[in-house]
């Protein structure tokens, strides 16, 4: 793989080679993306990691602690570089509701430990670890951790507009 191209998977034949750190890269770029401008689609399967990638990582890789806890981490940098604090570690409220939101199919315990995930990283200055993120997807199937990270995604696209369309800030 190129490491100078942003493509985080090859197919060589029926296989694939995946690079997790490529993985991670993209999905900050995408949320950099989204923080400048929320009007532009961004897309995770397109712009951020490809179902087969986080399939890859979560499911073979053992890796969905390590892109919630990145993509929790990534969220509260952007955040905290632009929007005042106290907004910022403001937490979500509990009816903030992403299949209502967006539309998007994820099921009810996943919303609400990426809601909870979301809430405490944001409560804290320092960055939370991927083993504490194990602890929170404890108990979780493969899926579920693929929706969690989806839906810290999806939140975080939330707390952006809301912060954006409150502070005036674009």
């Amino acid at each position: 793989m190129d490491p100078h191209h942003h493509r985080a998977s090859i197919h060589p034949g029926d296989r694939l080679i995946v690079d997790p750190d490529q993985v991670l890269a993209n999905v900050a770029m995408a949320m950099e993306r989204l923080d400048l401008d929320t009007s532009t689609p961004v897309s995770i399967e397109e712009d951020g990691a490809s179902l087969d990638e986080l399939v890859a990582l979560v499911e073979h890789l053992d890796q969905g602690p390590t892109l919630t806890a990145h993509t929790l981490n990534t969220a509260a940098r952007v955040m905290n570089a632009r929007y005042p604090e106290e907004l910022v570690h403001r937490p979500l409220p509990q009816g903030c509701d992403l299949r209502r939101l967006f539309h998007v199919d994820i099921d009810e315990h996943s919303q609400s430990i990426a809601r909870a995930v979301f809430n405490q990283r944001l409560a804290q200055h320092a960055d939370v670890r991927s083993t504490e993120v194990a602890m929170d997807l404890d108990g979780t199937t493969p899926q579920q951790r693929i929706e969690v990270f989806m839906a810290v995604f999806f939140l975080y696209g939330t707390k952006v507009g809301a912060l954006r369309n409150r502070t005036g800030i674009r």
